[in-house]
C-alpha cells in the first residue's frame, strides 16, 4: 500500500449479532461511544464506534433488522472482526489502485452515514477485507 495515499488507520470493523447487547459488552468492559447506533440504509446495517483506552476505535457493524445485509454471511461465520479500514484522499483512486494489484471491489464508493464521508470497500487476494474512508467529510447526494 503506496504510504503517500494513506493517511492511517481510521478503525477495525467488528461484526456482532445485535447492536444493543454488543454495545453494552463493549461499555461494560470500559469502551467509550463514538458514534452511537445508527442505521446506514445504503450499507444496509447498524453501525456504532467504541473506544477502549488505548485502544483503536472498532466499528461494531450489526444487520439491520428486515433488510438483506451483507455481513449475514460473516456471521455465518462467527461473525467477529472483519475488516481494517485507513484514511485515504481520493477512495475512488485508492479502490483503482487496488484493483490493478488484484483486488476485488465488493462496495464502489458510497456515502456513509456513521461517518458523513465516503467509502469502499475491496477485498484483496489475501482474502482480507479493507475498508477506505476519505479525509473529507461530505453531504449525502
Amino acid at each position: 500500500m503506496p504510504a503517500s495515499d494513506v493517511l492511517g488507520l481510521h478503525h477495525v470493523g467488528f461484526v456482532v449479532a445485535r447492536m444493543a447487547p454488543a454495545l453494552s459488552r463493549w461499555t461494560d468492559e470500559g469502551a467509550a461511544v463514538l458514534v452511537e447506533p445508527i442505521d446506514d440504509p445504503i450499507q444496509r446495517v447498524t453501525v456504532a464506534v467504541v473506544q477502549s483506552p488505548g485502544e483503536l476505535p472498532v466499528e461494531l457493524v450489526a444487520p439491520t433488522p428486515g433488510l438483506d445485509s451483507p455481513v449475514a454471511a460473516r456471521l455465518r461465520r462467527g461473525g467477529g472482526l472483519d475488516h481494517f479500514c485507513y484514511t485515504v484522499a481520493n477512495v475512488g483512486n485508492r479502490l483503482e489502485q487496488e484493483t490493478e494489484r488484484g483486488a476485488v471491489v465488493v462496495c464502489p464508493p458510497v456515502f456513509a452515514i456513521a461517518f458523513g464521508r465516503e467509502i469502499g470497500f475491496v477485498q484483496r487476494r489475501t482474502g482480507l477485507v479493507v475498508e477506505f474512508v476519505s479525509e473529507q467529510e461530505m453531504s449525502p447526494v
